[in-house]
């Protein structure tokens, strides 16, 4: 009866390793797998970089706003565009942070927000903070940017009185000295 009894409690036990380790092989990155979204994402903006190869050496070549081809070393890019234009949705930003650096970036957050941004009007009034309308889980958060990652964060503005306004974005880490913030001006009709 007492061996029984052991051998029922080792094969518990086999199960429960087996379900812990398959617990643990689980991708929590589900959100940033769909595809074909309607509406942007205001998450932690994680995208997978597609690279292309040139056709002579293999090596990556990638354009920068200048022009330039390669990496520069020391300089993590920051820019933001339309995405679309105003339509009945509303006007769609992308704003993206191209580490173009010859190493990995590792940014380090205190709550799960990565970002913030701002609209202003023409006399510079703050009519919407995307962080005063939204909680954040506290919790230690890193955003590992290899060598020539992106991060791109796509913003849906919407809801405004006709005029002239300024979106203003930017990181949100925690122990850095630039805040990679970029602006752009855009017309509500």
């Amino acid at each position: 009866m007492r061996k029984c009894w052991i051998n029922k409690w080792h094969v518990i036990l086999i199960i429960l390793c087996i379900s812990i380790v398959a617990t643990g092989c689980g991708n929590s990155d589900s959100q940033n797998q769909s595809e074909g979204r309607e509406q942007p994402v205001i998450g932690d903006g994680k995208e997978d970089n597609k690279k292309k190869q040139s056709p002579k050496d293999g090596n990556e070549e990638r354009s920068g706003q200048d022009g330039q081809n390669g990496i520069v070393a020391g300089n993590i890019e920051g820019t933001i565009k339309v995405q679309e234009q105003q339509n009945a949705k509303g006007i769609l930003f992308r704003y993206e942070l191209k580490n173009q650096t010859e190493k990995e970036k590792v940014f380090q957050f205190s709550s799960s927000q990565k970002f913030d941004y701002v609209i202003k009007d023409k006399n510079g009034k703050v009519v919407y903070q995307y962080s005063k309308n939204h909680m954040f889980m506290q919790v230690l958060t890193s955003l590992k940017l290899k060598q020539a990652d992106v991060f791109t964060q796509d913003i849906l503005v919407n809801n405004l009185e006709p005029g002239s306004y300024t979106l203003e974005v930017w990181l949100t880490p925690t122990g850095e000295t630039e805040d990679y913030r970029q602006k752009i001006t855009f017309n509500w009709n």
